[in-house]
């Protein structure tokens, strides 16, 4: 599950945030589990326990991996499911990178097998954008102004970082943040692109397992 923290308010997410990385998880093992009854015939196939749709980062990993996990399967369908995987290098642009197949697996993966054997995922308020405006006295200036990166607000954040010239004690002074939020989260990578929001990766998820299941359906 996924536990939610939005301005130090617990708020209740969608079914999309609870259940989906069990669900997308679920169904990538899940095509393996059938393609593997239609290569072998035999339902429930053999190995049962070992099937899995496998995801890594180390391409040290993948024949172990290929061997206990898809042995049954002929090897276009394992030539294939090794195209898709994380570790393989694509030369893509920052922007292309969010849409990227292998990236979103890789995502999905670190994801669900955190949430299953370490920790839950803390979702909160996401800075997406801040553009803060001053009501200065007169004969005060904005001398220099330092947006922070992008990050989950906790108590305390600091969004950004600013001096003053010809301020003196007792002066008022008002800002405007002009901030602009969205759901996130903590967990790595760092974004590559201001379009990777979190709710961005859970669709790029979505859309990867799609392509994943699409690609099966084709072959079988």
């Amino acid at each position: 599950m996924i536990a939610t923290n939005v301005g130090g308010v617990p708020v209740e997410l969608p079914l999309l945030l609870g259940e989906q990385l069990y669900q997308l998880r679920s169904a990538l093992d899940a095509c393996i589990y059938q393609a593997t009854i239609y290569g072998t015939m035999q339902d429930p196939p053999p190995n049962e326990g070992r099937l899995e749709f496998p995801i890594t980062h180390d391409a040290t990993e993948w024949p172990n991996l290929a061997k206990r996990r898809l042995s049954a399967l002929p090897k276009p369908i394992q030539d294939a499911i090794e195209r898709v995987q994380p570790y393989k290098n694509l030369s893509l642009s920052s922007e292309e990178t969010v849409k990227s197949v292998n990236r979103s697996l890789g995502i999905l993966h670190d994801l669900a097998r955190k949430d299953r054997h370490r920790r839950l995922h803390v979702v909160g308020s996401y800075s997406l954008g801040l553009n803060p405006q001053f009501l200065l006295p007169v004969g005060t200036a904005l001398e220099w102004l330092e947006i922070l990166p992008a990050s989950v607000l906790e108590n305390g954040s600091v969004l950004a970082k600013f001096r003053l010239k010809g301020y003196t004690s007792g002066q008022q002074i008002s800002v405007n943040p002009q901030l602009k939020t969205n759901f996130g989260c903590t967990e790595p990578p760092v974004p590559c692109h201001p379009t990777d929001t979190f709710d961005r990766r859970l669709v790029e998820m979505i859309n990867a397992v799609g392509s994943v299941i699409a690609a099966f359906e084709l072959h079988y």
